[in-house]
């Protein structure tokens, strides 16, 4: 009888909906990676596309002298939807994003004065990265915008252990001695490039040389710095810097970049 009874009442309760699983709606997977330095918080989501299996590539993202933008926002929906896990960091700390000239050079300036700078904090969001259980941990790329472009080449001359590594109108030349690239690198600036000069664009592809780097350079026609960001024109205007957007050059460039990690 006692037996009868606990049955009627495990069928009671279940069809009532009270030990039904998965009652709660689904969470979005975001996990948090986060540390602190010289105290500020440092913090980003690794991003995942809606439908995937796993083990999925990593594309970590840097972002430009103004910080961690829309802009890079968009270019990281644009990769989950290709695919790709993403990792679109903050390496100034505190989520801090500036709008002036001025204010942008302080916040990057360190960076170039000690390359290192990056290079560590880079370090610290890929080795928490690669202990997601979804993330690949040998399909690591890094793809830089301007400041972040410099920081995704100084990460490849470093040494370190990913997959490959891709600038966008990035400043080409580095204090840095590096021991060795690993990483197969993939340039992408503009001959228009008034921040970048022909000798750079040409002891970039001599550096690569010597250090027997798997590189690849493109240049695009007409294509100014920060080409890929559409408000660069607009903020070019505002405060007489030579950036400007263009659509052509940043169609062709995305291409390049899905060609790319999709070796």
């Amino acid at each position: 009888m006692k037996t009868i009874l606990s049955l009627l009442l495990f069928s009671l309760l279940t069809s009532c909906g009270h030990m039904t699983k998965n009652s709660s709606p689904k969470k979005v997977y975001s996990p948090n990676l986060s540390f602190s330095e010289d105290s500020k918080t440092f913090q980003a989501n690794i991003e995942l596309p809606k439908k995937f299996s796993d083990p999925l590539p990593l594309v970590v993202i840097v972002h430009e002298w103004w910080g961690r933008t829309e802009h890079i926002a968009n270019v990281s929906q644009q990769l989950n939807k290709e695919g790709y896990a993403t990792l679109a960091v903050d390496l100034f700390g505190d989520g801090r994003s500036v709008e002036t000239p001025n204010e942008a050079q302080e916040l990057a300036g360190p960076f170039y004065q000690n390359p290192q700078l990056g290079i560590e904090r880079l370090n610290k969001y890929i080795e928490m990265a690669k202990n997601d259980p979804h993330i690949d941990p040998k399909k690591v790329f890094v793809v830089g915008y301007c400041f972040g472009g410099v920081q995704a080449l100084n990460y490849a001359r470093s040494g370190a252990d990913v997959k490959g590594v891709v600038s966008f109108h990035a400043n080409l030349k580095t204090t840095l001695t590096s021991p060795g690239i690993k990483a197969e690198v993939l340039v992408l600036n503009g001959l228009a490039d008034l921040m970048v000069s022909s000798q750079e664009r040409a002891g970039l592809e001599r550096e690569m040389k010597a250090l027997k780097a798997k590189y690849k350079v493109v240049n695009y026609k007409g294509a100014s710095h920060a080409f890929t960001n559409p408000k660069s024109t607009e903020v070019g205007r505002k405060y007489n810097i030579p950036i400007a957007y263009n659509k052509k050059a940043t169609e062709a460039s995305w291409k390049e970049l899905l060609r790319f990690l999709k070796k």
